[in-house]
């Protein structure tokens, strides 16, 4: 008899105890849904330490990949030519000159002044096209045409011993004075970009003949 008391006794001990066993583990998981929960709303509410699930870290990478633009090689030529186009429409074109009967003559020669060279194009120049414009040799200089698609084109930067000028040399009468149509009195002006190391061009206005 008393063999039975103590079995039924250890049975209803074991009994509560599971129950309470499990009784903590669902309240244990409730506790810890709860806390997930406030940590979502945390989160969204830009509140928390802002860390997120791998799951949401992928969606939103995917999200920030498919709104990105995908550029062709003609779309990042023309977005590169745009920004061109805007920062020189806030700098200052250095140098203008009307142009005279000499400059479009067929002498194929663009003359500029000393003093507007040495101080808008020599000054931000490398040294060795520097030596090389004041040489006699001439530097071979890369002129940007900003009405016509930037084209580019060469030409020879060189001063003249002589007048101690400034002149622009070789192909001036093909690609610019015959190619623009270029009159005396029509007003030109320049740009001397230090970053890509190129004379930008442009005509500012068709004069009277």
């Amino acid at each position: 008899m008393a063999d039975e008391v103590s079995l039924e006794l250890t049975l209803s001990c074991s009994s509560s105890s599971g129950k309470r066993s499990r009784d903590s583990s669902s309240s244990d998981i409730t506790t810890q849904e709860e806390g997930v929960s406030k940590r979502r709303k945390l989160i969204n509410n830009g509140e928390g330490d802002g860390s997120i699930s791998s799951d949401d870290e992928h969606r939103n990478q995917a999200s920030k990949i498919a709104a990105m633009k995908v550029y062709t090689e003609e779309e990042e030529e023309e977005e590169k030519k745009l920004t061109t186009r805007l920062r020189l429409h806030e700098d200052t074109w250095t140098i203008k000159k009307v142009l005279q009967e000499s400059d479009v003559n067929g002498s194929s020669r663009l003359l500029l002044s000393t003093h507007v060279v040495e101080e808008h194009i020599i000054k931000k120049m490398d040294q060795n096209h520097v030596e090389k414009i004041y040489s006699g040799e001439g530097a071979r200089i890369t002129v940007c045409d900003y009405d016509t698609d930037m084209s580019e084109y060469q030409l020879t930067l060189k001063r003249w011993p002589s007048t101690r000028s400034f002149v622009l040399i070789n192909n001036w009468r093909r690609d610019f004075e015959k190619r623009r149509g270029l009159k005396c009195n029509d007003e030109i002006a320049m740009l001397w970009d230090p970053f890509k190391c190129i004379l930008w061009f442009r005509v500012l206005r068709q004069g009277s003949s």
